[in-house]
């Protein structure tokens, strides 16, 4: 690999100006904890934080909002959630099972949808690999796992039409 970076570089007699100054930057930057760079390029970062505690981000509650109306937004927004796979799961899951649900899980397949930031936790708890905090370890993420494991094999490729 070095090979081909030194192929790809250009050839000097030496360090140029703006290349000293950029390693010059580099170090500054790396002796404090909180930037990093490559070059003339220049990141900000908070250093890793183990967060024991997880909360839930507040959620609005939709006062007055009819059954029907929740039914129809929730079948909308299970389409758009991020990476593909879930937009597969949430939507053939709502599509599916959403109509027989009782108000109470579908309440809490409003909040799963609408506060869980990481497309990629949820997936991950969906399909079993990790296990989902408390506040998201509930009736509809055990369904949702179930659903996942799809032992009658259907063919879960596409989206439902709406």
């Amino acid at each position: 690999m070095l090979r081909s970076l030194c192929r790809l570089a250009p050839l000097s007699r030496g360090p140029t100006q703006a290349a000293t100054q950029a390693a010059t930057q580099v170090r500054a930057f790396s002796e404090d904890n909180k930037r990093s760079g490559f070059g003339d390029i220049m990141i900000e970062y908070e250093p890793y934080k183990d967060d024991t505690e997880f909360t839930v981000p507040s959620y609005p509650a939709r006062v007055n909002e009819s059954d029907e109306t929740l039914r129809a937004r929730l079948t909308w927004q299970s389409r758009k959630r991020g990476i593909a796979e879930n937009c597969l799961i949430l939507s053939t899951f709502f599509a599916e099972q959403g109509p027989a649900l009782p108000r109470n899980v579908v309440d809490q397949f409003d909040i799963l949808i609408n506060t869980v930031d990481s497309d990629w936790d949820l997936y991950y708890w969906m399909t079993g690999k990790e296990q989902p905090p408390p506040p998201y370890d509930n009736e509809v993420m055990e369904l949702l796992k179930e659903f996942t494991q799809n032992k009658e094999m259907k063919d879960r490729t596409q989206q439902p039409d709406l």
